[in-house]
This record gives structure tokens, C-alpha cells and sequence, in this order.
């Protein structure tokens, strides 16, 4: 039982990174629009820790679950939003399952790139619900300037810049992490040795 505590906690450490950043976004549009940047730095370490100290199937899935959650308790969930946890969760599992059976490096790597993408949905909402989320912007923060800039936000070269910036920042924090990488042998959540 310890051992599960300790995998949710991780997994809870890695989903607060994510928040702390979004709460960050009260100060200016672009850090809440574009928290995916950030986070992929922020969140790097607990990502690491979880995969290396639990090499089982669902760690990525776990993780995007969470964030969903998250989101939908403080009021921030979308249904593009539960997608693209659900997609990127998905897909990041594949690559943990191709590339060393949950356990090889590169797999934590590219899974990490994956799911640093996910907050880059919530950027999405607002091309589907645009009117819905600049007014809840303005209501939550009390600023108009949500309203203003929202064209500048949506333009298609800050919205390259910033995936381009979120993969490699992902990238090279989850390399320089697996450096010397050496996940458990055999690990079992639920049954004590």
C-alpha cells in the first residue's frame, strides 16, 4: 500500500507542476495559454522519477488522467481538453511499449515529448469555444486584456513557436535526466516483497 501512495504521489507531484504554472497564468494571458512551455521544464523531474522507479504499463495514462481531473475540479476542464489527455496519454504509452517495454530510455523520452503537449489542447478550446473561454478568462482574472490579445494568441506562428519550443524543451530535459537511466528490474505496485 506504501508503494501505491508513493506512485500517486509522483504522479500528483508531476500534475501540480502543471497547475502551479496554469495559477501563474493570472498574471498574464500568455502564460496561462501557453503553460505547456514551462511546464515541460517544470514537470521533467517527477515524469522521470515515475517512470524509473515504476516501469509498468499506464504511468502516461495515470499521469494525463490526473491533469484531467485537475482540471475539471477547478472548473478549467473542456471536452477537447478530456481528448487530448485521453490521445496524448494514449500515444505516449505506445512509445513507452515500442521503444523498451516500458523500461528503455528512449520511450520515457519520447512519451515525456508527448505528453508535455498536452496543455496545448486548452490552447485548442478556444478555436472551437472561442467566445466561451475569452469571457470565462475575463471573468476569472477580471482583466479585458484576455480579449484583446486573443488574436495574437490564436495566430498561427505563436501557436508553432510555442509547440516547437514546448518539444524541444521537453526533450532536452528528459534526456539530460535519463542520462544514467536504470529503471527497476521488477517492480509491483500492490504486493510487498
Amino acid at each position: 500500500m506504501q508503494r501505491a501512495i508513493k506512485l500517486i504521489g509522483l504522479a500528483l507531484l508531476y500534475v501540480l507542476a502543471f497547475f502551479f504554472v496554469e495559477v501563474l497564468g493570472a498574471f498574464h494571458p500568455y502564460v496561462w495559454t501557453y503553460s505547456a512551455v514551462p511546464a515541460a521544464l517544470v514537470a521533467a523531474w517527477p515524469y522521470y522519477k515515475l517512470c524509473q522507479r515504476y516501469p509498468l504499463p499506464g504511468m502516461a495514462m495515470l499521469c494525463a488522467i490526473m491533469l484531467l481531473m485537475l482540471n475539471f475540479l477547478f472548473g478549467q476542464g473542456h471536452e477537447i481538453f478530456a481528448l487530448g489527455c485521453f490521445l496524448f496519454g494514449f500515444i505516449a504509452e505506445g512509445f513507452r511499449k515500442f521503444w523498451g517495454n516500458y523500461r528503455g530510455r528512449k520511450g520515457t523520452i519520447a512519451s515525456y515529448v508527448v505528453m508535455a503537449l498536452i496543455p496545448f489542447t486548452k490552447t485548442c478550446v478556444w478555436w472551437v469555444d472561442f467566445e466561451t473561454v475569452t469571457n470565462m478568462n475575463i471573468y476569472n482574472k477580471r482583466d479585458i486584456y484576455y480579449a484583446t490579445l486573443a488574436g495574437k494568441i490564436l495566430s498561427f506562428p505563436v501557436l508553432t513557436t510555442m509547440v516547437v519550443l514546448t518539444i524541444v524543451i521537453a526533450f532536452t530535459a528528459m534526456w539530460i535526466l535519463t542520462r544514467k537511466w536504470n529503471p527497476r528490474e521488477k517492480y509491483n505496485v500492490f504486493i510487498e516483497n
